[in-house]
């Protein structure tokens, strides 16, 4: 593991698992509680932190609007580091330059879009440059237009992962020698990769599409969210709530 920096006097320590829980839950907090109080919005948690730490990861963090002002000291941006590492590792091939994919200091589009617009639609935008870059149809023409059921199925499964690592154990996704944060963001996007994934391979595949479907109809299961739905914030020690996915408008916002 990483060596540990303990700041002089106090355990702010970005090597511990522990410091980064802290961290990461008063930071989805803060911007939860800035967002309601400046117009009521109620914005789920894994958005978010997403928000605040792709800001940070952009160096947006002091900006003068004062958006992710009172956020906890440390290294916010190692969770959309571990993103954006991810997607890059993914979709960043001679064969295919991924729409807002990028982990470069120079072009971190995938953390721009993140950061910017309304809060509680940063996976959602994460998501879409999922969707346009696995499945950008010919000549890339779904770039604007993505499928909405895809783009709420890997926000979802995103939303989902993130949740889970904020009251499960480290993740044991990524290089075990980067800090927690950094491998809850790496293992946040390979949840939606392999959401992504899995749509297309039933779509690849319709003998295997009506095998998924012959199975879950017949195994009735606990409830699940469906892909029309969005995994939100959760009451702790759960980890999930549901509420209705946004899937008009799907174009970036600015």
């Amino acid at each position: 593991m990483s060596q540990s920096h303990v700041e002089p006097g106090n355990y702010r320590n970005p090597s511990d698992d522990a410091w980064w829980r802290r961290a990461l839950d008063a930071t989805g907090a803060t911007m939860q509680l800035r967002a309601f109080e400046q117009d009521g919005r109620d914005v789920p948690w894994s958005d978010a932190v997403m928000n605040a730490s792709a800001a940070a990861a952009m160096r947006w963090r002091a900006s003068s609007n004062g958006r992710w002002a009172d956020l906890p000291k440390g290294p916010l941006g190692d969770l959309s580091e571990g993103f954006a590492q991810r997607l890059a590792e993914e979709y960043n091939r001679d064969d295919n330059i991924g729409f807002h994919i990028d982990n470069t200091d120079w072009l971190p589009n995938v953390r721009a879009q993140m950061a910017r617009g309304d809060v509680d639609r940063t996976l959602e935008n994460a998501a879409r440059s999922i969707v346009t870059s696995a499945d950008p149809g010919p000549n890339g023409e779904r770039w604007h237009h993505p499928d909405p059921d895809k783009v709420a199925e890997v926000r979802n499964a995103m939303s989902q992962r993130l949740l889970e690592g904020r009251y499960e154990g480290a993740p044991a996704v990524g290089d075990q020698e980067q800090n927690f944060a950094y491998r809850l963001g790496y293992a946040t996007a390979d949840a939606g990769v392999k959401a992504m994934n899995a749509s297309l391979a039933t779509e690849a595949d319709p003998e295997l599409a009506r095998s998924v479907r012959h199975t879950l109809d017949a195994q009735p299961a606990p409830r699940a969210t469906a892909p029309a739905e969005r995994t939100d914030g959760a009451a702790a020690g759960t980890g999930t709530s549901s509420g209705q996915v946004k899937t008009s408008g799907v174009g970036p916002r600015g």
